[in-house]
C-alpha cells in the first residue's frame, strides 16, 4: 500500500517568526523616519504654508474690503510666539477679524516686520520675509511689495 500524501493547513513556526522579523525591520525603520526630527521639520513647513495662506487672506480681504488688512505678529524678542489678522477701518478703528494663531515652541520664527499690510489694492507696503525654523530645515515666507504676491520656499 502506498502512503497518503498529508496536507498541511496551517503555517509553520520558523514561517511566523520570519513573518514577525519583517514586521519589526518596517516598524524600525518607519519609527526612524517619523520621529521627533522630521515631524518637527513638517510642522515648520506647514505653519510657513498656513502664514502664506493667512497673508493671501488679509490681502484680498482688503481688496473685497476697501480697507488696509495686517497681520501683526505676537513677538517675544526677535522671534514671534503667534499672529492675528486686523482690519483697519475706515474710521479709524482696528478690528481682529480671524482667531489668534500661535507657533509651537519647535518651530522658531523670525519676521522681517512685526506688522505685515496690505492696502486696497492688494499690494504690500513694504518687502516682508518671515524665516521659519524647523530642526533641519528652514522656510522663508515672502511678500513681493507691488503685487503683493506670496512665496513660499525651502532654504
Amino acid at each position: 500500500m502506498l502512503p497518503v500524501a498529508v496536507r498541511r493547513g496551517g503555517v509553520t513556526l520558523l514561517e511566523l517568526a520570519a513573518v514577525l522579523g519583517l514586521i519589526a525591520i518596517f516598524v524600525a525603520l518607519a519609527a526612524a523616519r517619523l520621529g521627533p526630527l522630521p515631524m518637527g521639520n513638517h510642522r515648520a513647513a506647514a505653519d510657513a504654508r498656513r502664514l502664506a495662506l493667512d497673508l493671501l487672506q488679509a490681502q484680498r480681504r482688503a481688496i473685497a474690503t476697501g480697507d488696509n488688512h495686517y497681520l501683526e505678529f505676537a513677538m517675544s524678542g526677535p522671534q514671534a510666539l503667534g499672529y492675528t489678522i486686523y482690519q483697519r477701518n475706515s474710521g479709524g478703528g482696528v478690528t481682529a477679524v480671524d482667531a489668534a494663531r500661535t507657533f509651537p515652541a519647535s518651530v522658531t520664527v523670525t519676521p522681517s516686520h512685526n506688522v505685515e499690510e496690505f492696502n486696497f489694492e492688494g499690494s504690500a507696503l513694504a518687502a516682508y520675509q518671515v524665516t521659519l525654523s524647523g530642526p533641519n530645515r528652514d522656510w522663508r515666507v515672502s511678500v513681493v511689495p507691488l503685487s503683493g504676491a506670496v512665496q513660499v520656499e525651502e532654504l
